[in-house]
């Protein structure tokens, strides 16, 4: 089956694939080189315009999944399915918006239609399928080029601009066909040397959170329901340099060092750098895009409430690595992706803790058809838990299209 799924990655490689357009559909090119959809916030679509915008994506996808145990059992699943985004943006004023987005998605294996809103999803990813929300739902005041702040429901993103990918290891909300949102407050200030800084104070509740966390980060305490991120980031070209960024995420009193409610509770900190390059200086044609982002995390939980062996804390040591060759063909692109996460490492939507990865990445980019995507992807843990028999190890694949369509403009 393995040999089949690689089969069918290869074949969509092949130029000459004809997908036909249902919908009408926006997608901007820029110097970038990374898809728009994947690496804008909510407040980085700012427009100064008085009225009302309707507009949206559909994103369907195939997936498969063939995942090894650590108990030496195996489970595959084949899914289609998709997700579905209308979004309206009422300009009361040129600067002062009111911004809704209803979201949600539906599989073959999960689809029970639903409308939801809550503060923060059961599902590790986000909502189930089936479920629609309000991802957006937001006040934003702006001056384009200088200052944001927006306060509710937003979309958040910090990631590495890597071409094919973007991929973050502390904040992304809705990557792929998930529904995820951060609720609270975004500003962003822009300086004319091109740093961006953006300061966000999320809200949690007893719960969880709106984006993605992992055990055994916990908000079951009135200290841990405001959590804090403040980001900066250059995207102006620097040599080959085409970004510069660096990342601070604090969340107080919600780390259970010992893995037990009851148990010690600290600050969790979480620091992340990125850094992406880009050869030669030219946005058309052939060229060379890769990225590396590091994170750490000086203060993690203990080895055994992660159910490793030792003494002492879990690893909190993160790595990913993109290196994307852009345009090999007019709109077709590649990419290959390696992370490394430690078991100490808790606040990635895309890289579990303890796990390593390594992803294959195709695109095709063109400006008459939808975007479309195919990947292949191996996981498998960095080191073996205590008390099982082997190693978990995931093989999956997936082949998605975008669709970006507007249905009223201002």
């Amino acid at each position: 089956m393995k040999r089949i799924a690689l089969l069918t990655f290869l074949l969509l490689m092949i130029p000459q694939i004809s997908i036909s357009q249902i919908l009408p559909f926006r997608r901007d090119k820029n110097d970038d080189d990374t898809a728009d959809i994947d690496t804008e916030s909510s407040i980085e679509y700012a427009v100064e315009k008085k009225g009302l915008k309707i507009s949206g994506d559909f994103r369907p996808i195939f997936d498969y999944f063939d995942l090894e145990q650590r108990d030496g059992s195996t489970d595959d699943e084949v899914r289609f399915g998709g997700r579905l985004r209308i979004r309206g943006n009422w300009g009361i004023t040129e600067r002062f918006h009111l911004v809704s987005r209803i979201a949600g998605t539906c599989f073959t294996n999960d689809c029970d239609p639903e409308f939801v809103f809550e503060s923060s999803p059961k599902d590790n990813n986000g909502l189930t399928g089936g479920q629609f929300t309000f991802d957006e739902l937001f006040l934003h005041w702006f001056h384009k080029d200088k200052f944001n702040i927006a306060v509710g429901r937003l979309q958040t993103r910090f990631v590495l601009r890597g071409g094919v990918f973007s991929k973050s290891l502390d904040r992304n909300n809705s990557n792929n066909v998930n529904v995820n949102w951060t609720d609270g407050i975004q500003t962003t200030y822009k300086a004319s040397n091109g740093w961006v800084s953006s300061f966000i104070l999320q809200r949690n509740d007893d719960d969880g959170t709106g984006s993605i966390a992992h055990r055994p980060l916990d908000f079951n305490d009135g200290t841990a329901h405001n959590t804090f991120f403040l980001g900066f980031e250059n995207i102006r070209s620097w040599g080959p340099i085409v970004q510069r960024s660096f990342d601070i995420s604090y969340l107080p009193s919600s780390l259970l060092q010992d893995g037990f409610p009851d148990g010690s509770r600290v600050d969790y900190w979480g620091f992340v750098g990125r850094l992406a390059l880009r050869w030669p200086q030219r946005s058309m044609g052939p060229r060379l895009r890769a990225g590396v982002e590091i994170g750490y995390a000086p203060e993690t939980q203990t080895k055994i409430s992660s159910g490793l062996g030792g003494s002492g804390s879990a690893d909190g040591f993160a790595l990913d690595i993109v290196v994307s060759i852009m345009d090999f063909l007019p709109d077709h692109s590649i990419g290959i992706d390696y992370a490394r996460t430690g078991a100490g490492w808790l606040l990635s939507p895309q890289f579990r803790p303890n796990e390593e990865l390594f992803e294959i990445r195709y695109q095709w980019n063109s400006a008459r058809l939808p975007l479309l995507e195919a990947r292949v992807r191996w996981r498998e843990d960095l080191k073996q838990p205590v008390g099982t028999t082997k190693k978990q190890k995931e093989f999956d694949l997936y082949v998605r299209l975008t669709w970006e369509f507007t249905l009223k403009d201002f």
